[in-house]
């Protein structure tokens, strides 16, 4: 089995998922297939199926087994429609698949793979005073930038919302490389909320996740 890892914590369960099948041995390995087949069959790209199933296969494995419904808002996120209590995020990229499960509704997950072309993006996501916060021993190291894109993509997808400004929607207040964590806070709702997102390196990717948010009144800026 090419499952990677799960963890089981106080808040959330996530797991990560190596890719190493076609899809269409993914597929049989579900209970809901053929629930799958319109959907499917509407995508040409057998990558695109292959990731889509691959995050099924995943959740079916966190939830003891049994592969359960998922359905997604008009926003755009998925829900469980058979377990309301039980909030998820999934995401994947090229050869891995990730998922997260929590109780409360603020929780979000995603992968990157650090490649240089994200260094001539970087003015797109990150101010001057955040590149000071990520500043590193080599500059043209993708590693750092990669971990905020993903910090931020995880964040919007805890508030359940899009953004057309990763500049300015959702600012970097804190980098700390050595404990995996960055903290964030949102200026997209009236309450400034902050969170404090994990992030796991890997040989070929980054992981960031989040569960909940901090009392944002706190830490005023």
């Amino acid at each position: 089995m090419p499952l990677v890892e799960i963890h089981t914590q106080p808040d959330c369960q996530w797991g990560i998922w190596r890719i190493e099948e076609a899809w269409p041995e993914l597929l049989r390995g579900l209970e809901r297939r053929e629930a799958h087949r319109p959907f499917l069959d509407g995508i040409r790209a057998d990558g695109r199926r292959t990731e889509w199933l691959a995050v099924r296969a995943l959740l079916k494995v966190m939830m003891g087994g049994r592969e359960p419904a998922v359905a997604y808002r008009p926003e755009g996120y998925p829900y469980l429609p058979d377990a309301p209590d039980v909030h998820v995020s999934f995401t994947h990229t090229r050869g891995y698949a990730a998922a997260i499960c929590a109780r409360t509704p603020a929780v979000g997950i995603d992968v990157e793979r650090p490649m240089p072309r994200i260094l001539g993006l970087r003015n797109r996501f990150l101010s001057p005073d955040e590149e000071q916060l990520i500043a590193g021993p080599d500059p043209d190291d993708p590693l750092r930038p990669t971990l905020c894109w993903s910090a931020k993509e995880t964040v919007f997808k805890m508030l359940r919302l899009r953004s057309a400004d990763w500049l300015r929607d959702v600012r970097l207040l804190d980098f700390d490389a050595s404990a995996g964590r960055l903290r964030l806070r949102e200026h997209l709702t009236p309450r400034a909320d902050i969170f404090t997102i994990c992030a796991a390196v890997y040989p070929d990717f980054v992981l960031t996740r989040g569960v909940g948010r901090e009392d944002s009144s706190i830490d005023e800026e």
